[in-house]
């Protein structure tokens, strides 16, 4: 019999940081999770980005965010001895004059000042872009390399014997007096972060997460040469080096399954067909497909089962994994190991009563 303090399930980046911090902190902690099962954070492109959407808002809570996520992944590195946050700079570029007007209006607020650089004149950009309406840069952008980091803290919990690769069944968890029994496991506290697993999830799945697919595509183009920055026109393109681009994303919410489609590959070289000039071809090297665990109020789910207090869920981030998950991850164990509590935007005790009451009658509908 093993007794970790913690049971952590699913091994994506919640998963894994969470484990890490609670390793840090003294605290033992066995994490489980399939590297077979299809995971959002191995295929996506990790793209920090303050300023998003078609209205060019600042991204939720950004100040508070991009230092953490800075340091922690500078933290990880140098533990690990692996890169895995570039800053980066990024262009976004106006697609018509309503873009242009708003792009203004932003740049005269004083909440946008760190984040929004100086407006890039009709045509003083790259050559094989069109651009019709101008740009600007963006500042405090970067991409965290996700699959590195979770093939190195997958590695780090195998080596410590502490990561189980294989699939939770929940319906072996069982609750042995105060404490959760799970095969040869005794836990004080279990921590469910399965991002769209929730779904099958007897005590979580009442919340409502709305999974959402992303397909990315790596490309390879032996004329396009573009200075380093992520340029966002239509869809985001990250140039690796060496004449290779990633694309993305789409984001569809009607299709649950996480394989690449036509579809998604035709949505994308469309779009960057469209803003790259004709005389560069595209050539499709890799197809990536995830399912993102997205939540209606675009605010995870954080916090504690309504009667299994010793139950808990950190979940939902999203599409902004990347960004939201270091300072997240403090603020969870904070609420964990001190008491603190939890910011009400992102606690599930947001939700009403009834619905938040797996045993009422309309919560699993």
């Amino acid at each position: 019999m093993s007794s970790p303090k913690y049971i952590i399930v699913g091994a994506g980046l919640a998963g894994c940081l969470l484990a890490w911090r609670l390793e840090q902190a003294g605290q033992p902690v066995t994490l489980i999770g399939s590297t077979e099962l299809p995971n959002a954070s191995e295929v996506a492109g990790g793209v920090i980005n303050p300023v998003t959407g078609r209205w060019m808002i600042k991204t939720w809570n950004f100040d508070v965010l991009i230092p953490h996520a800075a340091e922690t992944y500078r933290e990880l590195e140098h533990a690990f001895g692996v890169k895995l946050y570039h800053p980066i700079p990024l262009i976004r570029y106006c697609q018509h004059s309503i873009d242009a007007k708003r792009m203004g209006k932003r740049m005269r607020n004083p909440r946008y000042a760190n984040v929004l650089g100086e407006a890039i004149p009709v045509g003083t950009g790259p050559d094989a872009f069109e651009d019709t309406h101008g740009s600007f840069h963006i500042k405090q952008a970067a991409y965290a390399d996700l699959p590195r980091l979770l093939q190195t803290l997958r590695q780090h919990f195998t080596t410590n014997g502490t990561f189980r690769d294989e699939t939770f069944i929940h319906e072996d968890l069982q609750k042995n007096d105060a404490r959760w029994s799970y095969h040869n496991l005794h836990a004080d506290h279990v921590i469910f972060s399965e991002g769209v697993g929730m779904q099958t999830n007897p005590w979580f799945n009442w919340l409502p997460l709305t999974p959402a697919k992303g397909e990315t595509l790596v490309l390879e183009c032996d004329t396009l040469n573009l200075p380093r920055a992520i340029y966002h026109h239509r869809k985001w393109l990250l140039p690796y080096g060496d004449h290779i681009y990633r694309l993305g994303a789409t984001f569809d919410s009607d299709d649950s399954t996480s394989e690449p489609t036509e579809a998604g590959a035709r949505e994308l070289l469309e779009s960057a067909q469209s803003f790259i000039a004709p005389e560069h071809t595209l050539k499709v090297k890799q197809h990536y497909a995830g399912l993102r665990p997205t939540t209606k109020d675009f605010r995870p789910f954080i916090g504690s089962h309504p009667t299994e207090p010793t139950l808990h869920i950190f979940n939902g981030l999203g599409s902004k994994g990347a960004s939201l998950a270091p300072e997240l991850v403090r603020q969870f164990l904070a609420y964990l190991l001190e008491g603190a509590p939890l910011d009400p935007e992102i606690d599930i005790a947001r939700y009403s009563e009834s619905t938040a009451n797996p045993t009422h009658p309309d919560a699993t509908h």
